[in-house]
């Protein structure tokens, strides 16, 4: 954790409702900078934000000052699967990958002025580790040690009962993970959590699926059961596997467009750039 990772830019596609000023544009109108509307001076006795032209096109006759939307801080909130599939390595240790875009939405959410927090979930209902959004990041120091027990977590059953654990106000929320979830439970996971501006994260390893050889022996082991597999490896039962991932993918992707967000599917580490375009797209 020695080296610093660059922040990106995120967005929220509406505006915050939080009352501290910050860096996103909020709901409340006030002294911003962004002109937001035009309104009688009784109703906002200001004189300084008098507008001369639009007063005297007022046709009754009042005077009209200017009204800004005022910024506003958003809470940003983690929500993590530390399940033991989380374990994995292959062209990427999976392990790290969560840890550097945990440490990247931390970054950049000091970066923006914004509170960050973390809920952690294995195979109990409560979470490995617990932060409330704030100004604190001493709970990264705690992340290592959770990420090192991920083999011994089967299953993530702990996320269908996260949202108690989540700010009651709209948050930026960040749900990571590898989307290895039982697909039928999945809408009730988003529902639970559809107050909140929803990220999905799905860190992905071409190694699991794509670097396959045509032919040989495999030994597969689960990491959540823990069941072990031979299988022998032919071009036939390769493309099938890859078929196997790319209708996933695409399930995924229905689920959660059908909640109303994007996935964002993580398999070369975190690269900033892709976080950045992800988050322009989102706001077009």
């Amino acid at each position: 954790m020695a080296s610093r990772i660059e922040p990106f830019c995120y967005r929220l596609p509406r505006p915050a409702v939080e009352v501290y000023p910050g860096a996103h544009p909020g709901q409340m109108v006030g002294n911003g900078q962004l002109f937001k509307r035009h309104e009688a001076l009784l109703a906002r006795p200001d004189p300084r934000r008098l507008d001369l032209r639009a007063s005297l096109l007022d046709p009754f006759g009042q005077y009209r000052v200017k009204a800004y939307q005022e910024h506003d801080r958003v809470e940003v909130m983690v929500l993590a699967d530390l399940s033991a599939s989380l374990a994995y390595s292959g062209v990427f240790d999976k392990r790290q990958v969560m840890l550097d875009l945990i440490r990247a939405i931390a970054e950049s959410a000091l970066a923006c002025g914004d509170r960050i927090g973390f809920a952690g979930f294995g195979a109990g209902e409560k979470p490995l580790l617990y932060a409330p959004p704030g100004g604190d990041l001493s709970w990264l120091s705690s992340l290592n040690g959770v990420l090192e027990q991920l083999p011994q977590q089967r299953g993530c059953h702990g996320l269908w009962q996260a949202d108690a654990y989540l700010p009651r106000r709209r948050a930026l929320l960040f749900l990571l993970g590898d989307g290895h979830w039982p697909t039928a439970q999945l809408p009730a996971l988003l529902a639970s959590v559809g107050r909140h501006e929803l990220v999905p994260l799905l860190i992905w390893d071409a190694a699991e699926y794509r670097a396959l050889p045509d032919w040989g022996l495999l030994a597969l082991q689960d990491p959540e059961s823990g069941r072990r597999r031979r299988l022998w490896l032919r071009p036939s039962l390769k493309r099938r596997i890859e078929l196997a991932y790319s209708r996933r993918r695409c399930l995924l992707q229905r689920l959660f467009r059908a909640a109303g967000s994007e996935p964002l599917f993580i398999e070369q580490g975190y690269r900033v750039e892709q976080f950045n375009r992800y988050f322009l797209e989102r706001a077009a």
